[in-house]
């Protein structure tokens, strides 16, 4: 059984439509929320009520021990994802600086044994390309 995460684009839209991941949501497998995805959150904010919103979710995931911090170990991979991502697809991480959060949310879901649930095929799948990982890709409201 894979433990589950989710990034950011899934969380916004089950705010606004709480029925569209239901398969993930209601699987066999235990849902994670990666500290990386809570920062993402947090700083998108911008009204009172999204973060309230968020600050619920990740007490939610407090109370059942399902926030995954990164180690050592997921900034060290992290930095190696980074620069094969730029060697291999030419990313110019000054330009994108989310490539960064991405690359550690791909090495710590890795390093616990999760499957990561995403709308971002772009970045990800050059990241999946350079970093045996699993990551699943969801269509949903924000494209």
């Amino acid at each position: 059984m894979h433990k589950l995460f989710c990034n950011w684009w899934v969380y916004i839209d089950l705010f606004t439509n709480p029925n569209l991941y239901e398969d993930i949501f209601i699987s066999e497998g235990p849902i994670y929320l990666s500290s990386v995805v809570l920062m993402e959150l947090l700083a998108g904010a911008h009204a009172k009520n999204e973060k309230k919103k968020i600050r619920s979710l990740a007490s939610l995931f407090k109370k059942l021990g399902r926030i995954l911090i990164p180690t050592g170990l997921d900034y060290e991979q992290a930095g190696e994802i980074l620069v094969w991502l730029q060697n291999i697809k030419g990313y110019n991480i000054r330009k994108s600086t989310s490539i960064t959060n991405d690359c550690l949310i791909a090495a710590s879901v890795k390093n616990i044994g999760g499957v990561l649930y995403t709308q971002n095929k772009k970045d990800f799948q050059a990241i999946q390309d350079v970093f045996d990982f699993k990551v699943s890709f969801v269509q949903g409201a924000i494209t």
